[in-house]
């Protein structure tokens, strides 16, 4: 009977090779999303803060471009 000679070791290095790199891709990734989601809550109040600053700088900045507009009228009427 002949021996039949099969390569055990063709594809056992490639298919490693592929297992490694896609542990160390979810292990990061799992790393990573643990970070945020301790991180996440202490990022709320900064956002918040800086949300509202802009809203208070945008409307400041539109109320001072009004004043500006405004014609003085020469005429003084007095109300009673």
């Amino acid at each position: 009977m002949q021996r039949i000679e099969i390569d055990e070791n063709g594809a056992l290095p490639l298919a490693n090779f592929f297992g490694i790199i896609l542990g160390f891709v979810s292990i990061s990734t799992l790393l990573v999303i643990q970070s945020l989601t301790i991180l996440l809550p202490l990022l709320f109040a900064p956002m918040v803060c800086i949300t509202l600053s802009y809203l208070l700088y945008t409307a400041n900045k539109s109320a001072s471009r009004d004043k500006d507009d405004v014609s003085v009228n020469p005429m003084r009427v007095d109300v009673l």
